[in-house]
């Protein structure tokens, strides 16, 4: 099922296929677009069985067609697939398919779907985007991934030969794997597990890394999209399939991995990165200059100080980048290993390199777990401390790479808003602050708090980031409880 707002578009070009426009004025927070997943299903590498219901870790298989998992509080799933296996065309498949081949799961939906009449037209807009195989084919990982776990298992099952009318070759089938993996956004069931829901319009609008729309999931896996910012009549509809918290040359190179795609919107065109500078580096001949990306000419790094105008050879900036990367991963979690990263690559780096804000999460996250560990002891306010700078670090970074209603930004603003309260309270508790100077930061926190459920007020309820607006809602009534208290002076 698809509902789209009254105020919107559906045209074709040759660059960007069927896509949607706005018809008139649109405002932040308006729906633009609500739609039911055309499947959803474990990702391609999952090897451990869900419930075909309720997706749920399964060890047991339905009775009656001896096929689909179940987990122990389901007695039924989808009656066409179970028909289909039980005593349909495909009674004849061996009864270990998906025990032996779970990773089939996508496709066999996709497949079963087609079969049905009042399901064809949904699949139908799904399989009218062409697909280069020959863009594909070549590709160390995906190609042979799909090979291996999904094209060859179906085409031995025997399940070509069930389902004539759908012609099904090992190109067909690979052209299938394709769409599923460009239509789809990543999911999390109810037991945290991730999954992926294949969208048939909400994950095929035109990406911008600066999109105007927010994506909403619920936990029945409902797509929402709303307006980000506001929208005037002939304004294309965008999202972003890409992590807005990376570099602009990781970002073009998971768009081309995961959509095989060039984007060339306002950021991308941009080497201050809308004026990040997310992937600059400091200048090696002169002290306060930053070197930015020659994105069209050479690809080196030149100073952007016209006086000083140096230039770091791509190869030093691509090298220098492959080494930090690789010693985040040997990290491991180790609080010691981000410092000494941080402190070593900071006189490389612009303070808002990706990569130092990655360090700085991974840091923001390690003390978190610590001040909780430490709570009685007096070494929690520096852990609390250190983590109120680094919060305080990535909030204005959130702000500028994701205009208008971010959530991004929110959540953002909810770890900041956290250890910032912890902060506050433990230096009222321990008389660092009187009552004066807790109120002041009483009414920060308010402000933050309440900045953070504007931004969310659009999301479902019954989604993560309406939950997470209850926790703020709550945390909120706390500070205004303790405001009333200690702020009359």
């Amino acid at each position: 099922m698809q509902e789209y707002s009254e105020k919107l578009e559906d045209i074709y070009d040759e660059k960007l296929g069927r896509h949607l426009v706005a018809s008139l004025s649109i405002e932040p927070g308006e729906t633009l677009l609500e739609e039911q997943p055309l499947l959803v299903a474990p990702h391609w590498e999952c090897d451990r069985l869900k419930c075909a219901q309720c997706l749920q870790e399964s060890y047991v298989i339905c009775r009656r067609c001896q096929v689909y998992p179940l987990c122990m509080d389901c007695s039924a799933h989808d009656a066409f697939e179970c028909e289909f296996f039980a005593s349909g065309a495909g009674s004849g498949i061996g009864k270990d398919l998906l025990i032996k081949n779970y990773g089939i799961c996508a496709l066999l939906k996709l497949l079963l779907l087609l079969e049905q009449p009042d399901q064809r037209a949904q699949c139908q807009i799904l399989l009218e985007r062409p697909v280069k195989l020959e863009d594909y084919r070549n590709e160390d990982g995906v190609w042979q991934e799909h090979e291996e776990q999904v094209v060859r298992p179906i085409m031995e099952s025997g399940l070509a030969q069930v389902l004539p009318d759908q012609q099904l070759t090992s190109d067909a089938l690979h052209a299938h794997c394709i769409r599923i993996d460009t239509s789809a956004y990543e999911v999390t069931a109810r037991d945290g597990d991730t999954l992926k829901g294949v969208y048939v319009r909400g994950a095929n609008l035109p990406h911008s890394c600066v999109p105007n729309t927010v994506v909403a999931l619920d936990e029945q896996f409902n797509l929402k999209l709303y307006a980000a910012v506001p929208l005037e009549s002939g304004q294309i509809i965008f999202t972003s399939y890409a992590n807005p918290l990376m570099g602009t040359s990781q970002r073009q190179h998971q768009l081309r991995m995961t959509r095989h795609m060039e984007c060339a919107c306002v950021r991308c065109l941009d080497p201050t990165e809308l004026g990040t500078h997310m992937s600059s580096m400091k200048c090696r001949d002169c002290s306060d200059g930053y070197a930015v990306c020659d994105l069209g000419g050479t690809g080196n790094w030149r100073c952007l100080d016209v006086s000083c105008g140096a230039v770091i050879p791509a190869a030093d900036v691509h090298e220098l980048l492959a080494e930090v990367g690789g010693a985040l991963v040997d990290a491991k979690g180790e609080l010691s290993a981000y410092e000494s990263l941080l402190a070593q690559n900071k006189q490389l780096l612009h303070p808002n390199h990706f990569l130092l804000l990655d360090i700085k999460q991974n840091i923001a996250s390690i003390l978190r777990a610590a001040a909780l560990m430490n709570s009685l002891n007096d070494p929690c306010k520096k852990l609390l401390a250190r983590r109120v700078e680094l919060c305080g670090d990535l909030l204005p970074i959130c702000r500028a790479v994701i205009p208008g209603i971010s959530k991004l930004y929110a959540i953002a603003l909810f770890e900041y808003l956290l250890s910032f309260v912890e902060l506050t309270e433990l230096q009222f508790s321990e008389g660092d602050v009187d009552k004066k100077g807790y109120a002041a930061q009483l009414k920060r926190a308010q402000s933050v708090a309440k900045e953070a459920l504007d931004l969310l007020q659009f999301e479902p309820e019954n989604s993560a980031e309406g939950f997470l607006t209850e926790r703020i809602a709550m945390e909120l009534e706390r500070i205004e409880s303790d405001l009333m208290k200690y702020g009359k002076h």
